[in-house]
């Protein structure tokens, strides 16, 4: 038994010794290329309305040896100059990962999402893959608008058919970050105009321009706070029929249409014909 043992193994040991490079024990393998790559390719930063925005987000990129202290070029683009970055990432000696900093100056608006994107460039010392090579970044704070009184709205519609005008209040999202237009809404105006078929709490909200005129309705269709007959109905001023949003001084027209749908997210239907005709206290402030 003693013997076989001894032949087996003289077997293996002369097989492992034909497969070697003359004065070496076995062959070694050729020189693995570094690959450099992000692991991840995007990130969302979302961040709280009651939380501050960081100065800074690091993104990761690692390489696949860890070899010597080697410097990649990086191609960074943004959207907004309150991003920025550098133009290269290095790995330290021996790491096979690195962080690329991106900066993130003050002024960032709530409500407003700022992107980045980063690219790898190739590099002598590197290869880069087709896939992995450029990281998307797009940052983001929840707003929570502030809505303050804005004047009040004498106000007359056709559908209710209110033959003086009725008194809805008005107001203003002070914090709406988008330059060159102010958010504002007509507060529960169907509620206002005929109480008896209309809940309260379904504003109807409109763009103005920085100098307060008509620039848009918010939203294609929004709920008036009234069911007919099953059917949620809604108001908007779709252009393809004759819809419109002007004004002429302080006196702005909706000209639109009252829309049906089976639900509250539902898809509208053109009902009936609706212009809201107002009288705007809060014009020019």
């Amino acid at each position: 038994m003693k013997l076989y043992k001894f032949a087996a193994t003289a077997a293996l040991l002369a097989a492992v010794t034909t497969s070697c490079s003359e004065g070496q024990y076995w062959d070694e393998p050729g020189n693995v290329p570094t690959v450099c790559a992000f692991p991840k390719t995007a990130a969302t930063l979302n961040i709280p309305a009651s939380d501050p925005i960081p100065s800074s987000y690091d993104v990761t990129i690692t390489r696949n040896n860890a070899g010597g202290s080697v410097t990649v070029p990086v191609t960074f683009t943004s959207s907004s100059p309150l991003l920025s970055g550098p133009a290269s990432v290095t790995f330290s000696d021996g790491a096979t990962s690195a962080a690329y900093t991106i900066s993130i100056a003050d002024g960032a608006k709530a409500g407003l999402t700022y992107s980045a994107t980063i690219s790898l460039e190739a590099n002598e010392e590197m290869q880069l893959p087709d896939a992995n090579r450029t990281f998307t970044f797009n940052l983001s704070k929840v707003l929570v608008l502030d809505w303050q009184p804005a004047g009040t709205a004498h106000t007359y519609s056709d559908w209710a058919g209110n033959e003086a005008p009725v008194a809805i209040p008005v107001e203003e999202a002070v914090n709406w970050p988008i330059d060159g237009q102010r958010r504002m809404r007509l507060i529960s105006p169907y509620w206002y105009l005929e109480p008896a078929y209309a809940e309260e709490g379904h504003n109807i909200e409109f763009l103005l321009t920085t100098e307060g005129n008509a620039k848009a309705m918010y939203q294609a269709w929004q709920y008036m706070g009234e069911i007919n007959e099953g059917d949620y109905l809604f108001f908007g001023c779709p252009a393809n029929y004759g819809g419109y949003f002007r004004n002429q001084g302080d006196v702005f027209v909706m000209n639109g249409i009252v829309g049906y749908a089976a639900s509250m997210t539902g898809s509208v239907s053109p009902g009936w014909y609706e212009t809201m005709q107002f009288q705007w206290t809060g014009y020019g402030k």
